[in-house]
């Protein structure tokens, strides 16, 4: 139902949180639970820190309006890759952090953790607490609390931001209107989602399970079979890491690196593969019931 990672879990005091769009409301929603050694919770800690703050794996996506904390995009360096990138399992990435630089080298030891990174071991119990209600709230949910609503708008946002950058690169015409056709559907279909959820939340039925197989999957529909040119592995039309910004997650990342290039036939090309994909989602959502 879910992959929920964590690879650095403590070298500092500072919560911060990377997930799929579907996932990043539960996350804050969660830590408005887990008190902080700081005093409060990990989210007013969080709000804190996030104020003029970068993202905790920095992307190209466009700012989201009205966020009071920052959830980032997942690109690549730990293991959810593989769950998201190749398999389409929604996927979240937790960290507490602070100076590391001995990332890696032989100074990345017990005694360095000790001394600077959580001496008295309160923040890996912050984490625990974090990562165990991830687990508990997802396992124990009568419908699976995917936020597809959230997930339609950041895909509305890139939409409109690569039609930006394509008109700025001077490439020639490309046509986005599919694409954009595309991603109003999905959001109608995320709308059709949440009406049934709360319908469901509000009493479950033998059918529910029927409603969060179909949530699971839509994830998955956003896989291109051939992958994404040049890295074929890599399966994910919403999010990659880029071919040249090593664990930083780029958005629609077939259609922008195509531009980057200035490659216009195979922008044409990545404009088709991501409408598919999006189309692909949003009638998997819109068979739900």
């Amino acid at each position: 139902m879910a992959y929920f990672n964590t690879d650095v879990g403590v070298c500092g005091p500072d919560f911060s949180a990377s997930a799929v769009p579907s996932l990043k409301q539960f996350i804050r929603e969660l830590t408005r639970d887990v008190p902080s050694p700081m005093g409060g919770t990990v989210y007013q800690q969080w709000r804190v820190k996030s104020a003029g703050e970068n993202e905790h794996r920095a992307s190209n996506a466009p700012p989201m309006p009205g966020e009071e904390v920052h959830v980032g995009d997942l690109g690549s360096g730990s293991d959810f890759s593989a769950f998201l990138q190749h398999v389409g399992v929604p996927s979240s990435d937790i960290s507490s952090e602070g100076p590391y630089g001995v990332y890696h080298s032989v100074f990345d030891n017990y005694a360095w953790f000790v001394q600077n990174a959580d001496p008295h071991f309160l923040y890996l119990q912050e984490m625990a607490r974090i990562f165990g209600l991830e687990a508990l709230r997802m396992a124990d949910a009568d419908v699976l609390p995917y936020d597809y609503v959230t997930y339609a708008a950041e895909i509305q946002a890139y939409v409109a931001a690569v039609r930006r950058k394509a008109a700025d690169s001077h490439m020639g015409a490309l046509d986005f209107e599919p694409l954009q056709a595309a991603a109003n559907r999905f959001a109608e279909a995320a709308q059709h989602a949440r009406s049934l959820q709360q319908a469901h939340a509000a009493g479950p039925s033998r059918d529910s399970h029927v409603l969060n197989l179909v949530l699971r999957q839509t994830e998955a529909a956003f896989l291109a079979p051939e992958g994404l040119p040049n890295r074929p592995w890599f399966r994910h039309t919403i999010y990659a890491p880029g071919e040249y910004t090593g664990y930083a997650a780029v958005v629609l990342p077939g259609v922008n690196e195509a531009l980057d290039a200035r490659d216009a036939p195979r922008a044409a090309r990545q404009i088709q593969v991501l409408a598919q994909a999006i189309a692909h989602a949003a009638a998997v959502l819109n068979s739900a019931q």
